[in-house]
């Protein structure tokens, strides 16, 4: 399993906001697709994409569809095997 994580900053968080949503339209026709969530920090203007995915190889397969979207273009990714997970 893995995590990824974007963060987003910028002075205009609703054109961010709507690059994050169009990017993430094509994600639940990804297979390997498990999760994701669009979170806003409080008392600042980051946004973060948290998502999981079954692997590398899914997650590569939804990045190659967002193309040219400029918040993901701008926000290198942060990867991390999931070690263990509790809900």
């Amino acid at each position: 399993m893995l995590t990824v994580i974007h963060t987003f900053n910028g002075p205009d968080a609703d054109r961010i906001l709507g690059e994050i949503r169009t990017g993430i339209q094509s994600v639940e026709d990804i297979q390997g697709f498990k999760f994701a969530s669009v979170n806003k920090q409080e008392n600042t203007k980051d946004i973060m994409l948290f998502s999981k995915w079954e692997n590398r190889s899914a997650y590569e397969n939804w990045a190659d569809t967002v193309g040219e979207n400029k918040a993901f273009k701008q926000a290198t990714p942060q990867m991390f095997e999931v070690l263990e997970e509790k809900y």
